[in-house]
C-alpha cells in the first residue's frame, strides 16, 4: 500500500521543539527512521505470511484454470484476471512496503521505480473492482436474463471485455502515477537533505484521489450491490416456481442448474464483500490525509493506526480470494485435486521410471559381469583340461 499519502504539512517539530534534541536532522524532520521493534517485527510477519500465500494462492489459481479445460468459463476467466492483478498487487508492492517498514527514508529505488509503483498499484486497484464489476454483470445478465446471455458470455467476448479493463485501468492509473516522483527536505540553510528521500507526490493534480475513490469504488459498490439484489430476487423467483412444478426429470435438470448457479453466486458475493472490507480503509486513510487541515499528535496517532491497518487489509484482499474459491465452490476444489494430483502423478512416475532405469542398468551390469566372469572360469576350466592351464605353460 502507498503509505506516501501523508498528512500535508506535518513534522515532528511543529508540536514539540524539544523532540529534535539529540537527533539527526533528518530524525528531526520525518521522525524515526523505524517504528519501535514490537510493532515492525509483527508487521514483518504479517506482511511475509500474505506474500508467502498470497504468490502460491493466485498462481494456483490460474494454473487451475489454464489447465482443466471444463473451467473455461467466462466467470473463471474474470477470476483468472483478477488473480493476474492480485500478484502484481503483492510481487510489485509489498516487497517494497517490507523494506519501508525498516527504513522509512532514505528511498533507494529511484524515481522510475517510485512512479512505477504509483502506476501499478493504482492500476491493479482499478482492473480489481472493474473485473468485479464485469463478472457482476456477467453473472446477472446468465441469471436474470438467459436469452441474452447466449451472446453475451461467450469466452471470446470475456477477453475482450478484460483486455479492454486492463487498457481503461492502466489510463486512469496514469494521473495518479504522474503525482509521484522523490521528494527531499530542505535545511535552514536551503541545502537538500539528500537522506531525507521520500518517494511521495510532488506534483499534486486537485482532487484525483477524490474522484478515483468515486469512480473505482463507491460507485462500483453501490452497481454491484444493486445487481446483486436483483440477482437475488430472481433466484428466489425460481426457487418458489420449481418448488410449485410438478417432479421430473427436466425438473430436476433445471434445479442442479440453479444450485449450481446459487453456488457461484454465493461465492462472487464473498469476494465482493471481502474486497469492501478489505479496501475501506485505504479509501479512509486516503481521505483523511487530503482533508486534513489542522494537525494533532491525536490525529497523527490515528493516522499511523489507520495506515498499519489499511496496509494489511490492502495486501489480504490479493490474498483471500484464493482461499474464497477454495472454501465455497466445490468445481474450484474438484479442480484443484484434479491439477494436482495429475502433477504428484507425474512426479511419482518420474521417480518410479528413474529408479526402475537404474535397476535396469544396474542388473545388466551384474549379468555383464557375471557373464564375462563365467565366461572366464569356462576357458580356463577348458585350458586346464587341455592340458594348457593360464599358470602352467609348456615349454
Amino acid at each position: 500500500m502507498d503509505e506516501d499519502y501523508v498528512i500535508d504539512g506535518y513534522n515532528y517539530t511543529d508540536y514539540n521543539y524539544t523532540y529534535c534534541l539529540n537527533m539527526t536532522m533528518e530524525e528531526c524532520r520525518l521522525g524515526p527512521q523505524r517504528d519501535p521493534l514490537s510493532t515492525v517485527i509483527p508487521m514483518t510477519l504479517v506482511y511475509s505470511l500474505i506474500l508467502m500465500t498470497g504468490v502460491t494462492g493466485n498462481i494456483c489459481t490460474c494454473i487451475v484454470i489454464a489447465r482443466n479445460r471444463y473451467m473455461h468459463t467466462a466467470t473463471n476467466y474474470y477470476l483468472f484476471s483478477l488473480a493476474i492483478s492480485d500478484l502484481l498487487l503483492l510481487i510489485l508492492g509489498l516487497p517494497q512496503e517490507l523494506y519501508q517498514l525498516w527504513y522509512k527514508y532514505p528511498y533507494i529505488f529511484g524515481e522510475p521505480v517510485c512512479i512505477l509503483r504509483g502506476l501499478t498499484s493504482e492500476m491493479s486497484t482499478n482492473a480489481s473492482i472493474l473485473t468485479i464489476t464485469a463478472f457482476t454483470v456477467e453473472r446477472y445478465v446468465a441469471i436474470c436474463h438467459p436469452f441474452r446471455a447466449q451472446t453475451m458470455s461467450h469466452l471470446p467476448r470475456a477477453v475482450k471485455t478484460i483486455l479492454c479493463i486492463w487498457i481503461i485501468a492502466a489510463l486512469c492509473a496514469l494521473p495518479t502515477a504522474l503525482q509521484f516522483g522523490i521528494r527531499y527536505e530542505i535545511d535552514d540553510n536551503g541545502q537538500t537533505l539528500w537522506k531525507t528521500a521520500l518517494c511521495g507526490i510532488i506534483n499534486p493534480f486537485p482532487h484525483i484521489f477524490e474522484i478515483s475513490t468515486g469512480l473505482f469504488f463507491v460507485l462500483p459498490i453501490i452497481v454491484i450491490s444493486v445487481l446483486y439484489v436483483f440477482i437475488g430476487i430472481r433466484l428466489r423467483q425460481v426457487s418458489i416456481g420449481n418448488q410449485k412444478d410438478s417432479i421430473n426429470d427436466c425438473n430436476h435438470l433445471s434445479k442442479a442448474k440453479m444450485n449450481s448457479r446459487k453456488a457461484v453466486v454465493k461465492m462472487l458475493i464473498a469476494v465482493v464483500i471481502s474486497f469492501c472490507i478489505c479496501w475501506s480503509p485505504f479509501h479512509a486513510q486516503r481521505l483523511l490525509a487530503i482533508y486534513t487541515t489542522e494537525v494533532t499528535p491525536t490525529l497523527v496517532v490515528t493516522f499511523t493506526i489507520l495506515t498499519y491497518i489499511s496496509g494489511v487489509t490492502y495486501y489480504l484482499s490479493a490474498t483471500i480470494n484464493p482461499i474464497l474459491y477454495q472454501l465455497l465452490s466445490v468445481k474450484f476444489r474438484q479442480a484443484f485435486k484434479d491439477t494436482f494430483s495429475v502433477c504428484c502423478k507425474c512426479l511419482r512416475e518420474s521417480s518410479a521410471t528413474e529408479k526402475e532405469m537404474s535397476f535396469h542398468c544396474d542388473n545388466s551390469r551384474y549379468k555383464i559381469s557375471c557373464h564375462q566372469q563365467s565366461k572366464e572360469q569356462f576357458n580356463n576350466t577348458v585350458s586346464w583340461v587341455c592340458g594348457t592351464p593360464n599358470n602352467h605353460r609348456q615349454p
